[in-house]
């Protein structure tokens, strides 16, 4: 299969271009003759460690899809690390092409499968505008379904009960009142969170707010004005929605064969 039909259906549907939310790296960001080039192995992983990198070639994959990039935030001099990574890459013809956060909005992306996951029912999007004005769907607006008692309301701690079974949380962080009825979700599946995009969801009528990512200050502001928080595992969250992918393009292009690299949470928990 060639690079170029994998990169399309990428590009174009799977966790398209056009819903980038700023200068991010995405796409091809490794290649080093891509032109033509026949895929027979991929692999994806969430992020392009030594360990990763490693495997793959140990595998003779000749295409990585990374959530990641290998460089994730400015950087004044090369370290060790990345000097590693790219001494290795430099030996073998391997492709990499990173998705960053288009991800996290696309069709069957992270805050689809977030939302699935807890069984929840998408009833639309929740858009951002990028630098250039263009509106991207980053979340989706849910209502929960109460499938042990329909009568009954549903309130935060169910939710946050099913989160910790569903996405195999040891805990959640929260912000809120455990008893208080829950009717409207916006959910975030990256580790993207903003004031703005809070007061946004309040003013749409969410009564609660799930993210990869809240700090300290936006959990002030929301219990200031009553509205429910909760921190999901960012690790969790993208490792879920890069099986599906994987699944997805194993059915697109049965000829190559795709598997996912589960690295280890870095972050662990003493409980």
């Amino acid at each position: 299969m060639l690079i170029q039909e994998i990169t399309a259906i990428l590009t174009n549907k799977l966790s398209p271009k056009a819903f980038k939310i700023n200068s991010e790296t995405y796409g091809l960001y490794y290649d080093k003759n891509w032109n033509n080039k026949i895929i027979k192995k991929g692999m994806l992983t969430i992020d392009l460690t030594l360990e990763a990198i490693h495997y793959a070639l140990k595998q003779k994959v000749n295409l990585i899809i990374s959530y990641h990039s290998l460089i994730n935030k400015p950087i004044k001099k090369f370290n060790q690390n990345i000097i590693n990574k790219l001494a290795l890459l430099s030996r073998y013809p391997v492709s990499i092409f990173v998705l960053n956060s288009t991800f996290i909005s696309a069709e069957e992306g992270i805050s689809d499968t977030i939302a699935n996951a807890l069984y929840l029912k998408i009833d639309s999007t929740f858009e951002i505008k990028n630098k250039n004005g263009i509106k991207i769907p980053i979340g989706r607006i849910c209502s929960p379904i109460n499938y042990l008692n329909k009568k009954q309301s549903f309130i935060l701690e169910n939710l946050i009960n099913r989160i910790k079974t569903n996405l195999n949380l040891p805990y959640v962080s929260y912000v809120g009142d455990l008893k208080k009825s829950i009717k409207k979700i916006c959910i975030i599946g990256g580790y993207i969170s903003k004031t703005n995009y809070i007061k946004k969801a309040m003013n749409i009528g969410c009564d609660c707010y799930i993210s990869g990512k809240i700090n300290y200050f936006d959990a002030i502001f929301a219990r200031d004005i009553g509205l429910n928080l909760i921190e999901t595992s960012h690790y969790q969250n993208v490792i879920l929605a890069m099986k599906k992918l994987c699944n997805i393009l194993s059915l697109e292009f049965p000829e190559v064969e795709f598997f996912l690299f589960e690295s280890m949470n870095p972050i662990k928990t003493y409980i």
